[in-house]
């Protein structure tokens, strides 16, 4: 595999972190809405971003860097000159 290949390789999985942690947040969301967390009614409710779902959209958002270069870019490309 070449620099250049390799390279792509990276800009590719750099693009799937964002909606992977967004799903992720989505899949949580959903499945802790269950009676298991009658365990952890005091710990949730302590603060607004304590657990795993705003872990996971904090990460999204951390990683749309690539995201929004992608767009500036495509952008650019569609003005007219």
């Amino acid at each position: 595999m070449s620099k250049s290949e390799s390279w792509r390789l990276a800009d590719w999985l750099s693009l799937a972190a964002a909606p992977t942690f967004g799903l992720m947040a989505l899949l949580t969301a959903v499945a802790d809405s269950g009676a298991h967390q009658m365990w952890c009614v005091p710990a949730v409710h302590g603060s607004p971003l304590c657990g795993m779902v705003p872990m996971y959209v904090l990460m999204s958002a951390f990683h749309l860097t690539p995201w929004l270069k992608r767009a500036s870019g495509w952008r650019r490309a569609a003005r007219p000159a």
